[in-house]
């Protein structure tokens, strides 16, 4: 099999988010078919590397074609950008670049696969705290590994917008912006005391929703003031947090996000 098309096979689309398990599939074929390959490498490249201009000169090795940042910048802008880092793994003239779920604390580089790093990080049974929020609807829950912990779900009405104009329309903001206010504070309340029993055990923080509704509730919540320190940067992708979606967050917690990488011949 050539170089080039080694991985063509795997299907991978760029952006693609996988589970564990798939992840773990693809890095078992990997470690496999680099036993044949005529070159292997791996890249572990933290998110706070790609602002250390050290760390990019000595993986640039001044932008020659074949390197690693020159590579992982041609897959996408929002490779190197990621605020957990990127692991490459390079066999000949093809590779694939994974965005872990959760950040890499070492930068890494080595020809050979080596994927231990990363398998730890994706069996790892870390404590996470997560919120999500959306206008009338709310989700507070913590999770050991992937398995939900404690969880509160429940509901506040909150008026629709309104498209009249005049005193009408100001009075009706008026009322919105209470409802949302008050929606933070019961969301608040509930989350101090589904997590202030965990709060010491607490590895990471992932919030979720509306994108608007989660800036708003980060801005009143106060204990999540405390922990910005350890809230992802990522947002979770949920339409309605209620008890089903708690369900699935567990497995989303983990995911990785795919980008193939090619070299030139």
């Amino acid at each position: 099999m050539r170089d080039e098309s080694v991985l063509s096979d795997l299907n991978v689309r760029a952006g693609q988010t996988v589970s564990v398990q798939r992840m773990d599939t693809l890095l078992t074929e990997l470690r496999a078919r680099s036993e044949t390959a005529s070159l292997s490498a791996t890249l572990y490249f933290p998110g706070e590397a790609a602002g250390d201009d050290s760390a990019m000169s000595a993986l640039s090795r001044d932008r020659a074609p074949d390197s690693w940042i020159t590579t992982l910048e041609q897959a996408g802008s929002r490779v190197l950008r990621s605020p957990t880092g990127v692991v490459a793994f390079r066999i000949g003239n093809a590779g694939l670049a994974v965005l872990p779920p959760f950040p890499l604390n070492a930068m890494w580089a080595g020809d050979m696969i080596y994927d231990w790093p990363l398998r730890t990080m994706l069996s790892a049974q870390l404590t996470i705290g997560v919120a999500l929020v959306r206008l009338g609807r709310y989700a507070i829950a913590v999770y050991e590994g992937r398995k939900l912990a404690v969880s509160k779900t429940d509901t506040r009405y909150v008026k629709g917008k309104h498209h009249a104009g005049g005193t009408s329309q100001r009075r009706f903001q008026r009322v919105r912006e209470n409802q949302i206010h008050r929606l933070y504070a019961e969301a608040s309340g509930v989350l101090e005391t589904q997590w202030r029993p965990w709060m010491h055990r607490f590895d990471y923080v992932a919030l979720g929703g509306e994108a608007a509704t989660v800036n708003g509730f980060l801005r009143e919540c106060p204990m999540l003031s405390r922990l910005t320190q350890i809230t992802l940067e990522r947002r979770l992708d949920v339409r309605e947090p209620n008890r089903a979606a708690l369900d699935e967050v567990g497995a989303m917690l983990y995911q990785c996000r795919l980008y193939p990488l090619s070299w030139p011949e």
